[in-house]
């Protein structure tokens, strides 16, 4: 079990990890599995969501996951810009960033969409060829949603890594706020917050970046006061209460107009809290969290082979809450199956710097 536990962790080039980030991504990801997850299970029964309402709404956990998804990029990807221009390490590289994110990012993306499209065209035969090459191709280069003008038909979920790639691309371009002081900064960057957020500024009829750019500067800001507080104030269980309250109103879509605020706090404050920061950082909960990437990936798919091939369409249980439990529960062991194998063999190696030098399969896969 421990070595199970050791290949499901997360690598990263420079050894370092911030855990509770890894925590927040736990909830990320389980919130946008229970929105898809109840989405198919909707579409299978719909009186479902008709006499169980209270079960769709409270579960689902809104979309709040792929919010907090682009605000932890934000976060994470803001951290060597402030490390060069603030605190004056001399080691980043424009190169080494870009170049990065393609070996990083590019291998297991492609490889789960060639498995998708060979699935779906010369195994379930649900798409012809004709039809989904061209698509292939779109979703390759991260760029269906501009040709197409609707989610990708490999893979939905992919529209937001579209949103993702083009906020890596401008990165540098932002980051270039952190040459500046403190105060000015921080007033630009919540300038920017309120502008994108609050004016609903949109330049073209798909989305893109500009759509969710507010969620990505969430990230930064945060990443620039938690660099500045992180040996400066002491944890209380105040701490505790706010981040649990954030969280929860996240969740259950409590003040949406404050959606960017909550977002915040748990970015920044997590780290100084007594209790909540220890489920964060339970192993259970940041290893499922540093899978993130696979899962969010592989995971609707799952759910559709899973529920409608595999299971009867009679409910199990004679009863709709059982039925969806049970349902719920396997298509969970089923994703965490999947998604383990293949982050143990496509994406864990791809997250080791410079992994096409290994010569030895072992030392790229199992240490």
């Amino acid at each position: 079990m421990k070595k199970i536990f050791f290949l499901l962790q997360r690598v990263t080039s420079s050894g370092n990890k911030i855990l509770y980030i890894d925590g927040l991504r736990f909830f990320a990801v389980v919130s946008v599995f229970l929105f898809h997850f109840v989405d198919c299970y909707n579409d299978q029964n719909i009186i479902f969501k008709e006499k169980y309402d209270y079960v769709y709404n409270n579960l689902v956990g809104s979309v709040i996951g792929v919010f907090l998804f682009f605000a932890i990029s934000g976060f994470i990807i803001a951290m060597p810009f402030y490390n060069n221009y603030v605190n004056k390490v001399p080691s980043f590289s424009y190169k080494n960033y870009y170049f990065r994110r393609v070996t990083r990012l590019e291998p297991p993306y492609i490889i789960h969409l060639l498995l998708l499209f060979f699935l779906m065209v010369f195994v379930l035969k649900t798409k012809t060829f004709s039809e989904t090459f061209p698509r292939l191709l779109a979703s390759i280069f991260y760029s269906h949603e501009i040709i197409y003008n609707q989610k990708p038909i490999i893979n939905t979920v992919l529209w937001t890594l579209e949103i993702e790639i083009q906020f890596y691309i401008i990165a540098p371009l932002l980051a270039f706020v952190f040459k500046l002081k403190n105060t000015y900064r921080r007033l630009i960057l919540i300038g920017l917050i309120v502008l994108f957020r609050y004016s609903g500024l949109s330049f073209f009829s798909f989305p893109t970046i500009f759509n969710y750019f507010h969620f990505f500067i969430i990230g930064f800001l945060a990443l620039d006061v938690y660099m500045q507080i992180k040996d400066k104030i002491m944890p209380s269980l105040i701490y505790d209460i706010i981040c649990l309250m954030a969280l929860l109103f996240l969740w259950f879509s409590v003040m949406n107009l404050f959606l960017v605020v909550f977002i915040f706090i748990l970015l920044t404050f997590s780290s100084k809290t007594l209790y909540f920061i220890k489920m964060l950082e339970n192993k259970f909960i940041y290893t499922i969290g540093g899978m993130c990437y696979t899962i969010y990936m592989l995971h609707q798919k799952i759910i559709y082979l899973v529920i409608n091939l595999i299971f009867p369409k009679n409910l199990i249980g004679d009863a709709f809450l059982v039925d969806f439990f049970v349902r719920l529960l396997y298509v969970s062991l089923a994703i965490l199956v999947i998604s383990s194998i293949f982050f143990i063999f496509v994406e864990r190696p791809t997250m080791k710097k410079n992994w096409w030098k290994y010569r030895s399969l072992k030392k790229l896969f199992f240490e």
